[in-house]
């Protein structure tokens, strides 16, 4: 039962919306200001969000012939694990309560400017596939970079700190780097049935080389990053996870795009806490 779940909720994705979390808080502290009870409260919140998006996309690629029993990787409803409807409904459900908890988190902290990245992040959630569809226009990279980049990181580190922390948003642009290459590595493997189903993903866009290229520079520019915050601590820490860097391009290099994406969104996990814990001890 718990291993349908996480195949229906896309369990593996999850990195990409609790280290942009970890990351907002930690810069949040390196300026004097933390709190274990935000920090509880808004781990839940960006991933109920996430979920609830995992989930709408799922119930809109297979409404949209996009996801076949044939091609699909996302197995939830070709499968027939829940129907369409109780997808609809559990996605609807679980953004609610990602929103109630954003609700909660800004009033109780006194930042309203939360209400307006919350409403910004939960129109990219479903109008990625749902209304505008513009995963389907090859934005899909643009949207995931903004929502689980600047969204994620600098609203955290405005729960914490009740304001605007220019530290957050630099931090957050190596970290959504990374997160759009989970997407990256997905579209690059799904082109084929993407082209079936008649709409282009940015990897479709750019053909087999550049989206090669594109995958490398997402993986390796955030390493430029580590040296940017005045301290050796965040390139000493995140260098020790550039082994795992080199294995994602040989992956990518030989085609394994199936094994490509969770391995991606496991380093996204590596890099952004030792990102994480450089900043903190540079602190």
């Amino acid at each position: 039962m718990i291993k349908r779940w996480l195949i229906i909720l896309r369990a593996y994705s999850w990195p990409a919306s609790l280290v942009p979390v970890i990351l907002g808080s930690v810069t949040a502290a390196r300026h004097g200001r933390f709190s274990w009870t935000d920090l509880a409260l808004t781990l839940p919140a960006a991933l109920l969000v996430h979920s609830g998006a995992n989930l709408a996309n799922t119930y809109f690629d297979f409404k949209n012939n996009v996801d076949t029993a044939r091609t699909a990787d996302d197995r939830a409803l070709v499968d027939k694990m829940l129907s369409p409807a109780a997808a609809l409904r559990l996605a609807a459900g679980l953004l609610a309560a990602g929103a109630a908890a954003g609700f909660y988190l800004a009033f109780k902290n006194h930042v309203p400017e939360l209400l307006w990245l919350g409403a910004a992040g939960l129109a990219l959630a479903w109008s990625y596939t749902g209304a505008g569809a513009y995963k389907y226009r090859a934005l899909g990279d643009i949207g995931v970079f903004l929502a689980f980049g600047p969204l994620i990181v600098t609203g955290t580190a405005l729960i914490q700190t009740g304001g605007f922390v220019p530290e957050a948003l630099w931090a957050s642009i190596p970290v959504g780097l990374l997160i759009t290459a989970i997407l990256h590595a997905n579209n690059m493997r799904d082109v084929r049935p993407d082209s079936a189903a008649r709409f282009r993903t940015l990897a479709g866009a750019l053909g087999p080389d550049a989206s090669l290229k594109l995958y490398y520079a997402l993986i390796f520019v955030p390493y430029l990053f580590t040296v940017t915050f005045g301290s050796i601590w965040p390139f000493v820490f995140c260098a020790l996870s550039a082994p795992l860097a080199v294995r994602l391009r040989e992956r990518a290099a030989r085609g394994q795009f199936t094994l490509l994406v969770p391995e991606t969104a496991r380093f996204v996990a590596v890099y952004g806490l030792l990102l994480s814990a450089g900043l903190y001890i540079a602190a």
